[in-house]
């Protein structure tokens, strides 16, 4: 998978996934014209990006299974080309 960056803390892969940093402690995901703003825990070597049990885009809508392994993919993907690792864990609400 082909990682592109876009600008200053952002890119996107060739699947269409766009990830960029919104601040110190939130990135946004957009895929398939949904968009989603994760909480994340950035370290020295890692980024820990929160997933719900079960994920939903902005618009309240639930994030197909498929459509959520291609966006965890490409945060790897994007997280490798920037020089660090991404884990998943998931957020308690």
């Amino acid at each position: 998978m082909g990682v592109h960056d876009i600008r200053s803390q952002a890119a996107r892969t060739d699947t269409g996934v766009t990830l960029r940093s919104v601040d110190r402690e939130t990135m946004r995901v957009e895929y398939a014209g949904h968009g989603m703003t994760l909480p994340v825990d950035r370290g020295m070597e890692s980024c820990g990006f929160y997933l719900t049990a079960t994920p939903h885009w902005d618009d309240g809508s639930a994030v197909p299974s498929e459509d959520l392994a291609v966006v965890k993919e490409a945060i790897v993907e994007i997280q490798r080309h920037w020089g660090f690792r991404a884990d998943f864990l998931t957020l308690e609400i």
